[in-house]
């Protein structure tokens, strides 16, 4: 089995286990031909979140692609250290492992919760690539040991749901380097990433991905090494060249009121530092003269009528013209999907 492998204190026995039984997998799989193309070896679901579940299956050959395109980005050395804290099970902790070995990296496997940095004292050697979910760096920069230690990590990939604005204000703050990622199931994890508190404000493809965009205005990625063909997707871009692009929103999400086309997502980064950890988004019921009439639904208790007022008035004065919502709507909990992201919905 591999053998550059550290666990830090705190490992539960089931984690361990998974983490030496992927391995061991992963070692004894053949690169194996099927009559239909490429064995398949891994087998990934998508959320729902936006449409009915779908099971992609990818090949030897397609994991180490991925692999190898991350690991072009961060210029992996041989020998070089990284922190493995998301489960084996599921796709993100998987591709960490595989693209230690590929690149003969040291592993070091920090304990599974809310806060894998807690009872770290210190790293022996500089860990060169960490991956985490927004809850975790949430839980990690509260506690101010955790928070020096997670800025000894000099790349932190950030994925699994959307970094909140108020977490992204907190993460430019910080002295190591940070990135949002860009990914879908297709793609087998990300492939783009966008500097989280850097000059740029926009998402840097992978080597060997390139992208275009289709009618909609949609980022359209083009075959390579992962895909046999191209990916259109339902996200639209503003495209800067075709390695470079600006996330503009679902079009699945998109209002038009009065032939104005409101991008929720864009909106939402504009207006989040007036909700604190409050949970909102913006969406839209029909209107006879506007077609639809944009709305904010809050995860809340009822506010009372003039502090709706206030807030209204406040949306107002920070998003473009025409861009306020005319009510709000509260709801006990959002509804979600299995990874936690929230349910948008719109109203009749």
């Amino acid at each position: 089995m591999y053998k550059d492998i550290v666990f830090l204190d705190g490992i539960d026995d089931d984690y361990r286990q998974s983490v030496i039984n992927f391995v061991e997998e992963w070692e004894s799989l053949p690169v194996r031909r099927s009559q239909a193309g490429y064995f398949p070896i891994l087998r990934i679901s998508t959320s729902g979140s936006t449409g009915p579940p779908k099971t992609f299956e990818f090949s030897r050959e397609q994991v180490e692609a991925s692999a190898k395109y991350t690991g072009q980005f961060f210029d992996f050395k041989k020998g070089e250290w990284i922190l493995l804290s998301l489960s084996p099970n599921f796709v993100a902790g998987k591709l960490m492992l595989v693209r230690a070995m590929l690149h003969e990296m040291k592993i070091v496997v920090a304990p599974l919760n809310s806060n894998p940095l807690k009872d770290v004292t210190f790293f022996t050697n500089p860990i060169k690539l960490a991956a985490f979910v927004p809850y975790q760096i949430n839980e990690i920069l509260k506690d101010e040991h955790s928070k020096k230690i997670y800025q000894t990590i000099q790349n932190v990939i950030i994925g699994g749901a959307e970094i909140s604005p108020t977490l992204e204000l907190e993460i430019n703050q910080l002295t190591n380097k940070n990135y949002s990622t860009f990914a879908m199931t297709e793609t087998l994890t990300h492939f783009a990433l966008r500097l989280v508190g850097g000059k740029t404000d926009y998402y840097t493809c992978l080597p060997g991905i390139t992208i275009n965009q289709d009618a909609r205005g949609c980022v359209v990625i083009e075959p390579n090494n992962i895909l046999s063909e191209q990916l259109i997707t339902n996200d639209v871009i503003e495209k800067i060249d075709e390695t470079k692009f600006r996330w503009k929103g679902r079009i699945d999400n998109v209002i038009n009121s009065g032939a104005i086309k409101i991008f929720p997502e864009t909106d939402e980064k504009l207006i989040a530092n007036l909700f604190g950890e409050k949970r909102f988004y913006l969406s839209s019921k029909k209107n006879d003269a506007l077609g639809e009439e944009l709305v904010l639904i809050i995860e809340d208790f009822l506010w009372n009528k003039k502090n709706q007022e206030e807030i209204l008035s406040e949306i107002e004065k920070i998003v473009p013209k025409y861009h306020g919502p005319k009510s709000i709507l509260f709801f006990d909990k959002f509804d979600e999907t299995k990874n936690g992201k929230i349910i948008r919905q719109k109203f009749p």
